[in-house]
């Protein structure tokens, strides 16, 4: 091997021990609040209870589609969860087609327990977003998600940030940035507050509904809603 593709490889190596770093401080940093849905795992198919209300929105939140909307969808997710990759898609459609009617909201829910590259995955995407390229650093996560879900994931997360044209050693800081891994915390906890147990969890203007079983139903659900807001 010369010696070009050598220090090549150990700056690779470096990158990704940055970003184990990260995540390792992440999980630190939500370890407090993690013992509740661990000693609430076997329990995932409760309902969640309470009333998302304006007053419980998150400071930063990103969101798409038009602000000013009357109806506002938030989904409580995790990067690494089979069924918020299955509802990936689903959200993409539902948005392109009511874009200027509907304002969705997506809120870091990492499943720590079962799922050990889920915070580092959000960190990732609010890495990104630090750089303006959010929704599509979380579109690739998604899409991507049986692919490093098995393992490498600081990697892929590091190849997805170059793809997108971001600076490395920016997407490499921020990944470990406190006030991003607090972001994530708040929003976790706010979940928590609502007893959430299992993600995707959606609230339409504040309210739990159940999850669509597929785009043709998430449509139905927001035509009747926008039409009780008539």
């Amino acid at each position: 091997m010369s010696n070009k593709k050598q220090r090549k490889v150990q700056a690779e190596k470096k990158s990704s021990a940055v970003v184990w770093a990260g995540l390792f401080t992440v999980l630190l940093v939500v370890a407090g609040s993690i013992w509740y849905l661990t000693s609430n795992s076997s329990d995932t198919n409760s309902a969640p209870t309470g009333t998302l209300s304006a007053n419980m929105e998150v400071p930063g939140e990103w969101g798409m589609g038009n602000p000013d909307a009357k109806l506002r969808i938030v989904e409580f997710g995790d990067y690494q969860c089979g069924a918020c990759a299955f509802f990936h898609p689903i959200i993409k459609e539902v948005m392109e087609e009511y874009y200027d009617e509907v304002y969705f909201v997506w809120h870091h829910f990492p499943l720590v327990n079962s799922h050990q590259f889920a915070v580092m995955a959000a960190s990732a995407a609010e890495a990104a977003g630090r750089q303006g390229k959010f929704w599509e650093m979380h579109d690739l996560i998604m899409s991507n998600q049986q692919l490093w879900a098995r393992g490498m994931a600081s990697s892929a997360f590091l190849s997805y940030a170059r793809q997108l044209g971001l600076d490395d050693e920016q997407f490499l800081r921020d990944v470990r940035d406190e006030e991003i891994l607090e972001r994530i915390e708040r929003q976790y906890n706010l979940g928590i507050s609502l007893n959430i147990r299992a993600v995707p969890s959606f609230f339409i203007n504040g309210e739990l509904v159940p999850n669509p079983p597929n785009a043709t139903a998430f449509k139905a659900l927001i035509e009747t809603k926008l039409a009780e807001l008539e």
